[in-house]
């Protein structure tokens, strides 16, 4: 696929390759470096940014418009800041975890 001409993939599901590693094996490693690879984590947050939209503290907006708007404007951060850290196309899954990691560290 890559040399079909394959730009990026958006992880559908945790750990997209067949590697046994966990988060990070040598088949990720290879298409990351490859091509532009969303991390699953981001790619899959919807859900997870609902529930934490919908439980904050304060007024929030209950519409199908806020809470999309909410979920869409994590996302783009979560990229912005990857690319902040890596604007090339490449390593976005490796730069992603490395923020991930020191955040929670």
């Amino acid at each position: 696929m890559i040399d079909g001409g394959l730009e990026v993939i958006s992880s559908g599901a945790n750990v997209p390759f067949a590697d046994k590693e966990i988060f990070f094996g040598p088949i990720m490693e290879f298409v990351d470096e490859n091509i532009s690879v969303i991390p699953d984590f981001v790619a899959n947050c919807g859900m997870a940014r609902v529930f934490a939209y919908l439980m904050s503290q304060g007024d929030v907006d209950m519409t199908d418009e806020g809470i999309f708007s909410d979920t869409s404007n994590i996302i783009r951060q979560a990229i912005v800041n990857i690319h902040k850290l890596n604007p090339d196309k490449n390593n976005i899954c490796a730069t992603g975890f490395e923020i991930a990691l020191k955040k929670l560290v």
